[in-house]
């Protein structure tokens, strides 16, 4: 009998606290300590990790960017409408139903800008989503071309969680080793 990998006791112990479903057969526990023995798995996570972390930050800093945009916007239109309000009660010829016109179409104005930012943002954030989804579609198909054993291509909400403790396991693998 073969002596066992350096790793296989760990995985066994993290293993044997899976998440329900999650759990790994003794083949996948064997080859998943095989395939870190040289470190090269570890360095494929850490890479995709900090392409994942670039990429979160720019949509955070996009999307970040869009809400200051439309509180500007919004702004701009509040101070616009205070300045025709105030010239409008100045004048000598003021009107009171004039003053309920004005307000009702400020805040008609105001209701349309807010339905367009809201749009735009459910579109933007779409498009994050869709963004993420590629992301692990992505690194799914790196890390099965590392045959790492239970990473493929998936959407299945319970293979989904079956990789992410399988990651959990290299992750606390190489937080081990620094």
């Amino acid at each position: 009998m073969a002596p066992e990998s350096k790793y296989m006791g760990t995985i066994k112990g993290l293993n044997s606290n899976a998440p329900p479903g999650c759990s790994l057969s003794y083949a996948e526990i064997e080859k998943l300590s095989d395939c870190l023995q040289d470190g090269t798995v570890f360095g494929i996570l850490s890479e995709l990790k900090e392409i994942q972390d670039i990429m979160l930050n720019n949509l955070h800093k996009e999307r970040t960017n869009m809400v200051a945009n439309y509180n500007r916007r919004r702004e701009q239109m509040d101070n616009e409408q205070r300045e025709e309000y105030d010239m409008m009660i100045g004048d000598i010829n003021f009107q009171p139903a004039e003053e309920e016109r004005m307000i009702r179409s400020f805040n008609d104005k105001k209701k349309a800008l807010e339905t367009e930012e809201s749009d735009a943002l459910h579109k933007y954030d779409l498009k994050i989503l869709q963004q993420l989804d590629k992301q692990v579609d992505d690194q799914q198909n790196y890390l099965n071309a590392a045959q790492i054993p239970g990473m493929k291509r998936t959407t299945d909400s319970a293979e989904l969680k079956r990789q992410m403790f399988i990651l959990t396991v290299i992750d606390t693998l190489q937080s081990t080793q620094t």
